[in-house]
């Protein structure tokens, strides 16, 4: 199968990427300032963020958080979907996060009637990829985290991690 990226997708993620680049900027930080807290180089931040190369959802993840940003799952209205507010005991920041968005997707899906086949074909994937994506057992890539959320009539945006509590484990 092939992922079922279209425009509307490549447009989302391009805003995000976008949204980060500014927030790096507006907190002062460099691209290789902020990639000291990353295990990249600073020329990944730059491939990033001129569209070279697509970062793994766990870089995005950690790229957010330095400018003080989080990912989010957003209604139709605009208002964020919330998933877990609290890692599990011994979790990594980065499995909480994936969790924590993978969750108003699986319950979106459920709430529609939809299997995990009916939404994989819909995404581009297997059934099985859907489920270790709802587990957090295996992270999409970003892309792929985009177009699942759009395929359910959601988004994915970048907000403050103000929003909601933000746990540093």
């Amino acid at each position: 199968m092939t992922l079922r990226v279209d425009h509307a997708a490549e447009q989302a993620f391009a805003r995000i990427v976008g949204a980060l680049r500014s927030a790096r900027v507006d907190a002062g930080l460099s691209q290789v300032a902020l990639s000291s807290g990353l295990p990249v180089r600073g020329r990944a931040i730059s491939d990033w963020e001129s569209g070279i190369t697509e970062p793994t959802l766990e870089h995005l993840l950690q790229w957010s958080r330095d400018p003080g940003c989080r990912l989010v799952i957003v209604a139709p209205g605009g208002d964020p979907r919330q998933g877990f507010s609290c890692p599990r005991i011994g979790e990594t920041w980065e499995l909480f996060e994936r969790r924590r968005l993978a969750a108003p997707l699986r319950n979106r899906r459920v709430a529609s009637g939809l299997t995990q086949e009916k939404l994989g074909g819909l995404v581009g994937v297997s059934r099985d990829s859907i489920q270790r994506w709802e587990l957090a057992r295996v992270p999409p890539r970003p892309i792929a985290l985009v177009v699942w959320a759009q395929k359910l009539g959601y988004s994915v945006d970048l907000r403050s991690a103000g929003y909601l509590p933000m746990k540093r484990l």
